[in-house]
């Protein structure tokens, strides 16, 4: 637009306003239906793990702030069977151990037996330690987190009910 000759721009304001206004519809709509349910992130994990589709898998994150260590949940109740993912949800190494000196003899032999009493380091956003509890005794598994920070901890629970 000109009036006198010179060009006249919106303001900021304004051009923030209409770009908003162009873009929010296709934002909004997002490509999908409302009737589509969301996709499942541990399908990929059930596939290469060749397990039922409906099949549960439990999750532990792992991650650090400053000098510490973070883990969700530091308290996990799970079945008899259950697949319990640690998953790293930042750019540090970390890893996982199960103490001997903490576990029953029962969970330490389960543990060592199928080689889960620790995991290799953890060393990029999206990595993974994958554990079965299949056959596994029921009872308290707590476990050490350690990498970049001070240690973190938490404890599973196989138990009957979960």
């Amino acid at each position: 637009m000109t009036r006198g000759g010179r060009s006249r721009r919106l303001s900021l304001p304004v051009a923030l306003l209409a770009t908003l206004l162009l873009f929010l519809p296709l934002v909004a709509c997002g490509g999908s239906s409302r009737d589509e349910p969301p996709p499942d992130p541990h399908q990929e994990l059930r596939d290469r793990l060749g397990l039922d589709p409906d099949r549960e898998i439990d999750r532990v994150t792992l991650g650090g702030r400053g000098g510490d260590e973070h883990v969700a949940p530091t308290l996990l109740r799970v079945g008899p069977g259950a697949v319990v993912e640690f998953l790293c949800v930042d750019g540090r190494v970390h890893s996982v151990r199960f103490p001997r000196d903490s576990l029953t003899a029962e969970a330490a032999a389960f543990l060592s037996r199928t080689s889960q009493l620790a995991s290799p380091p953890l060393v990029d956003r999206g990595s993974r330690f994958v554990l079965t509890f299949e056959g596994a005794p029921p009872g308290r598994y707590p476990f050490l987190v350690e990498g970049s920070g001070g240690a973190g901890q938490g404890v599973i629970v196989v138990g009957a009910g979960g």
